[in-house]
């Protein structure tokens, strides 16, 4: 028998390969596309921001991408706000953000005279003020309303970490109102 006469080798499809390996590019791409936009998202449950000594004791730090004040305290401790109060959440349309009265603003003196006795004992002496322009709600330094029914603004959990950063929980939210005495009394967050 002469080699022309010999059975060829059978050979899978050279297309059907093909596809398999393309179809398993295009899966593996969607992956890391689908992970890098839900990191991404806001689903992360930290948030690293910067170091925690380059929060000057007594501001306030307005972290526009994550929407959060950080309050340092005179004492150093921390607050980490949300700056969508409780009233703003629960709308699923037009929300209205809280924001730091202006030190200028004229309304301000008013302001601290009419509302001087509601601060929170952390944020006695403070001339620092949240408004929300829509309702109308002030919140002192530490988040506690000051007008009006209404719960506090949320506060995230925070820590330091080993290298120093600043980093917020914002996955976990702690709901609070003033009332009476107590000034940060827990909630069921809504």
């Amino acid at each position: 028998m002469d080699d022309s006469q010999a059975a060829p080798a059978v050979r899978p499809p050279v297309a059907l390969g093909c596809f398999g390996m393309a179809a398993a590019v295009v899966a593996i791409v969607g992956v890391v596309i689908f992970g890098i936009q839900y990191l991404e998202s806001g689903t992360s449950t930290r948030v690293a921001l910067g170091p925690a000594a380059s929060y000057a004791p007594s501001s306030i730090t307005f972290e526009a991408e994550h929407n959060l004040y950080i309050v340092r305290m005179g004492d150093g401790t921390f607050f980490a706000l949300s700056d969508l109060d409780a009233a703003n959440r629960a709308k699923p349309g037009r929300r209205c953000r809280v924001s730091l009265i202006p030190t200028d603003d004229p309304a301000l003196p008013g302001i601290l005279e009419l509302h001087r006795n509601d601060f929170s004992p952390r944020a006695a002496g403070s001339t620092a003020v949240f408004r929300e322009t829509c309702n109308g709600a002030l919140y002192d330094a530490t988040g506690v309303r000051l007008n009006g029914e209404g719960l506090n603004l949320d506060r995230h959990e925070y820590s330091v970490d080993d290298s120093g950063r600043l980093e917020v929980k914002t996955a976990v939210r702690h709901c609070t109102r003033h009332e009476g005495a107590d000034y940060f009394a827990p909630v069921d967050c809504p």
